[in-house]
């Protein structure tokens, strides 16, 4: 069994570094917009300015990732039931094509890939289009999924 604290931790871990990655980026791109190097030599001169939405969006992504990490840490862990259906914290098998693989239903900080010991785990949040197909259902359950490779039908194997 997956202790569902530790795969929290290590997702808390990840998304604070790639929180201090984005701070150190977005001040690095905010003093690159104000330095003397990037003053406009000409009307058509848009270095400072392009910087400047750099540092913009980077300091977005850092409250975007702040946001996650507070609702990850204060996310309830719940132990599902063998006929509950799938619902945040919920750590689900699925099987595609035969081959089967974990995923963890977080409220936020979806599309990570976390590793304990030697087992690999997806994130996925109920709004994303695999979390959006899967909450709600139980084990044995199918679900379908519109994929930029076409349409995946995943089936889910347990719930815990």
């Amino acid at each position: 069994m997956i202790d569902k604290r530790a795969l929290v931790a290590a997702l808390v871990a990840e998304i604070t570094t790639e929180i201090d990655t984005m701070v150190r980026l977005a001040k690095d791109a905010a003093d690159a917009a104000t330095h003397e190097e990037n003053k406009p030599e000409n009307d058509k001169d848009m270095r400072s300015t392009e910087a400047s939405y750099l540092a913009r969006g980077q300091a977005g992504r850092v409250a975007e990732l702040s946001a996650a990490l507070a609702q990850l840490q204060g996310m309830e862990l719940h132990s599902f039931g063998a006929d509950e259906p799938v619902g945040i914290s919920a750590i689900v098998e699925l099987e595609l094509e035969g081959k089967r693989s974990l995923c963890f239903v977080v409220p936020s900080g979806g599309g990570k890939k976390v590793r304990l010991g030697d087992v690999s785990i997806q994130t996925t949040t109920p709004t994303s289009p695999l979390g959006e197909a899967i909450v709600g259902l139980g084990a044995g359950d199918e679900a379908e999924v519109r994929t930029p490779q076409g349409l995946r039908e995943y089936r889910v194997v347990r719930v815990s």
